[in-house]
């Protein structure tokens, strides 16, 4: 991290605006794949607010690839329920929420709760000793200017007030919901509207001792005259309450003796005390941008999608979109891809955002409703609503079933598989387009995940008789970049599948090979060798064809 503003008129490769969880994830992956990048954060350091929480199993897969995931998992609050609805902290039980398939054959990774400050601290510690990257924090940027071969970026520092340029190839705007930078490019969005205004208290009140037989990550605490959504931070004593604003009111009129009034009228636990860290007010207003990419800027983050908080998939949406943009920027930065490959960025990833959209606010009007519902005193709509909730299901086809259909990837005639609950239900297949199938194998003596070979760069991963697809990688190898590889592995030689299922869960022969991108999702496929087409396919997928 760099304690001084950039020198005035320095050129970086990529310049990053917002030093959120999405904008660390970008500086992180792209200093990794061998890009200088810049980035400016307004705010002195990482969030004190533990705003997001959830993190995914996906989203566990990417950490786990960077070599982060225990790190992560350090400070997570593990639970066998998602939710519990009910009349106070110790008052009737109306229903839970448990969650479903939370250790999955399918994935190694399991999902994580916790404060979205430790998240941010666990990639900047990762990105502050990466010689290519720059985080500023205490910085502002005023204005960009792209000029088609170059964005011009003018910030200034808000202490000193020292103003400075920098020029750079390209810009990612991670700056979050109300995106400065959407606004000046005149990218309109798409939503709903308004749907409710709130405050986000965080507070200290040890509730732990008082909810034995009630862990769970969600408290939705209601009665005919309340409703209120508390989350546990660390199980114990740390606690964020989203409260809503009724019609007429405002932020301002909730003093810090209201707001401990609020908060034990709701949990029924009067002689706990409460102090009272800080208030966030926020709106929820799901909405996409029409454009996710303007010239030479990016949007991601909430500045491309911000989710329904209903969902909790917001930060995992914009890690993952992060995720995809990355290695696409990194092979045009060297020579590897054409500019055209940038183009799927938004084709990719806004098709996954709305189908993650559109659940997320299935669930918020699932809630409403119920709240609804207890407002008018129904009590046994209100359990029956909870028992049929969509987050009794697993997530697992919102988590891993993602399909991408674009230039980048190589279609090879076979089927998609659409399942009846594309939510919940998840069938694992290496079809291009996919994300690449789990699958325990043993990594030099050692269990492991397929996906642990995946990540650095291109993987072309073989079967038993593979062998042939080496000569065919080997006059492409010089094309590669050091820091943006192919790799050609082969099963039985680079990684041991016990379990002799790696071709048959991938649809190939034995001389077959599927081509992973970067990123961990199926470019291409090929069932022999006969079929073998690996350069053409390369050229598609790089935009040079």
């Amino acid at each position: 991290m760099s304690l001084k503003l950039p020198q005035t008129g320095v050129h970086t490769d990529v310049a990053i605006i917002g030093g959120g969880p999405c904008g660390l994830m970008a500086a992180l992956l792209l200093t990794r794949f061998g890009v200088r990048c810049t980035l400016f954060e307004k705010h002195r350091g990482v969030s004190f607010h533990p705003k997001a929480m959830g993190v995914t199993r996906r989203t566990g897969e990417i950490f786990r690839q960077l070599g982060l995931h225990k790190e992560l998992m350090s400070e997570d609050l593990h639970t066998d329920e998602l939710s519990i609805w009910s009349r106070g902290f110790t008052g009737e039980v109306l229903g839970r929420v448990p969650f479903v398939d939370n250790v999955s054959n399918y994935t190694p990774c399991r999902r994580i709760h916790c404060p979205q400050p430790h998240t941010e601290t666990v990639l900047r510690n990762a990105v502050d000793i990466e010689p290519l990257a720059e985080i500023h924090y205490d910085t502002r940027v005023d204005t960009i200017n792209d000029s088609g071969s170059r964005v011009e970026v003018c910030f200034s520092n808000l202490n000193s007030g020292d103003t400075g340029i920098l020029y750079a190839s390209w810009l990612i705007a991670a700056d979050g919901a109300e995106s400065p930078v959407r606004q000046k490019l005149g990218i309109e969005t798409e939503g709903p509207g308004d749907l409710g205004h709130f405050l986000n208290v965080y507070f200290r009140a040890p509730y732990g001792d008082h909810l034995h037989g009630r862990r769970a990550l969600l408290y939705q605490l209601i009665d005919e005259d309340f409703f209120e959504l508390f989350v546990a931070i660390n199980g114990s004593d740390l606690w964020l309450m989203h409260h809503y604003l009724e019609e007429g009111e405002s932020p301002k009129d909730y003093d810090e003796e209201r707001l401990h009034e609020t908060i034990a009228y709701a949990s029924g636990l009067y002689d706990v005390p409460v102090e009272i860290f800080n208030v966030s007010p926020w709106v929820m207003s799901p909405k996409l941008a029409k454009q996710w990419r303007k010239g030479r800027v990016f949007l991601t983050g909430d500045a491309a999608a911000r989710l329904s908080p209903s969902g909790g998939l917001g930060m995992n949406n914009g890690i993952q979109s992060v995720h995809n943009l990355c290695w696409k920027l990194a092979s045009v930065v060297h020579g590897l891809a054409d500019e055209s490959l940038l183009e799927t960025y938004e084709a990719e990833r806004m098709a996954a955002s709305r189908l993650t959209f559109e659940h997320g606010e299935s669930n918020a009007k699932e809630i409403f409703s119920i709240i609804g519902s207890a407002f008018d005193g129904d009590w046994t709509g209100v359990r029956k609503q909870i028992a049929g909730s969509r987050r009794n299901g697993s997530g697992l086809g919102l988590d891993l079933g993602t399909v991408y259909e674009s230039k980048a990837v190589v279609p090879d005639g076979s089927d998609f598989s659409v399942q009846s609950d594309p939510a919940n239900d998840y069938l694992p297949a290496a079809r291009p387009g996919h994300h690449a199938p789990h699958l325990e194998v043993l990594l030099d003596g050692k269990f492991a995940s397929i996906l642990d070979l995946l990540g650095k760069g291109f993987v072309l991963l073989c079967g038993r008789e593979g062998e042939c697809w080496k000569k065919n990688a080997e006059a492409l190898k010089d094309v590669f970049p050091e820091k943006l590889p192919m790799k050609v592995l082969i099963a039985g030689v680079d990684f041991i599948d016990q379990s002799g299922s790696f071709e048959t869960l991938y649809g190939i022969e034995n001389d077959g090979a599927v081509l992973v991108r970067p990123d961990g999702f199926v470019a291409a496929r090929w069932l022999d060798e006969k079929s073998h087409n690996l350069e053409a396919a390369l050229n598609q997928v790089l935009g040079k064809l």
